[in-house]
């Protein structure tokens, strides 16, 4: 059994992550894999330097991953973003580069580069991958592994460092929902890994900074929600999958080096993380659960806008705080 798995990766404005991270990968023992990369209308210079990286023009200077001189140039091809519906020759391409026209979000720019997936491969698994990581040598062996170890399986997350400091957990493989109060907590987050955590287990869900699906879970629940935008969208693909029977799984081999809290704006942070919160709550909270989740979450909202607003001074965060929590009560699961 080797089964195909289709990678996908954003970029935005990162190509110095991206083309670590590409490095990283290529250099994975697995070997029937496809890279996706979908590029969400950058404004600055990515995609001219990573095709100089597959080229064999920059030579990468990383604390974490050798640059490899003999593996270059890699094959590529460019896609325009409105093409991704159509058939490509695509066999003798090692980077498949989808150019987006504009910045879409995480979801969509995941689901742009399934559906490309699914129209030119036979994938077995996809898997989400953020370009600001740098991965193991069997990082992918492992996930696949774990997947292929039972059908109940779903989705498979690695067990993360964070990239400047090895020895300490970000998470492990994901984390679980609080419903009472509306938060995720990561498993082991910013342990020093002792070895306590290596163990399989099951989660609630698989952290979207590296998310192996079987391609049968997106045949019965379809791609992520693309009312997400940013953010809770992983743990909301993980509890549709649940609610359908599949398991969110940690494969605690499987490792990988993640460059936390560096992805986003803090404003848009907020935002989307208010705004989707209340969404996730919406539709997956069991009975009685979303009343309790309220009664803390108003009180919550208030103090931390009002502080931003009359001591912090940060008029900026203080919309956000308010739009998200606005925004997310108005939205229909």
């Amino acid at each position: 059994m080797n089964p195909e798995v289709c990678i996908i990766i954003l970029n935005w404005n990162g190509w110095k992550d991206t083309v670590e991270c590409l490095e990283s990968l290529y250099q994975n023992k697995y070997d029937n894999y496809k890279v996706i990369l979908v590029d969400n209308a950058s404004e600055d210079e990515s995609l001219e330097k990573i095709a100089e990286y597959c080229q064999g023009r920059i030579e990468l200077s990383s604390t974490c991953v050798e640059y490899q001189r003999d593996n270059k140039p890699l094959s590529f091809i460019q896609i325009d973003g409105e093409e991704v519906n159509r058939k490509f020759n695509t066999l003798d391409y090692k980077l498949l580069l989808i150019k987006n026209r504009e910045n879409q979000g995480f979801a969509i720019g995941n689901n742009i580069g399934m559906r490309f997936a699914l129209n030119n491969f036979n994938p077995d698994y996809f898997l989400l991958l953020n370009n600001d990581t740098v991965l193991g040598p069997e990082f992918l062996i492992e996930l696949v592994n774990t997947g292929e170890s039972s059908k109940e399986i779903g989705f498979v997350g690695p067990k993360t460092y964070l990239y400047n400091d090895e020895d300490v957990i970000q998470a492990a493989g994901g984390g679980n929902i609080d419903f009472s109060r509306g938060e995720s907590h990561e498993v082991a987050f910013m342990k020093k890994d002792t070895g306590k955590f290596d163990k399989n287990m099951e989660l609630d869900y698989v952290g979207g900074s590296c998310l192996l699906v079987k391609k049968e879970v997106t045949d019965r629940i379809g791609f992520l929600d693309e009312e997400f935008y940013m953010y809770w969208e992983d743990v909301d693909w993980c509890f549709t999958g649940r609610e359908a029977g599949y398991k969110s799984i940690y494969s605690y081999k499987s490792r990988i080096w993640h460059k936390y809290g560096t992805s986003s704006q803090d404003h848009f942070k907020t935002y989307y993380h208010n705004r989707n919160r209340l969404y996730f709550m919406k539709k997956h909270a069991p009975s009685g659960y979303y009343q309790k989740f309220m009664a803390h979450y108003l009180p919550e909202i208030l103090r931390e806008s009002g502080y931003q607003l009359l001591y912090k001074r940060n008029w900026k965060l203080f919309k956000s705080l308010i739009k998200g929590a606005v925004d997310g009560i108005k939205l229909k699961n």
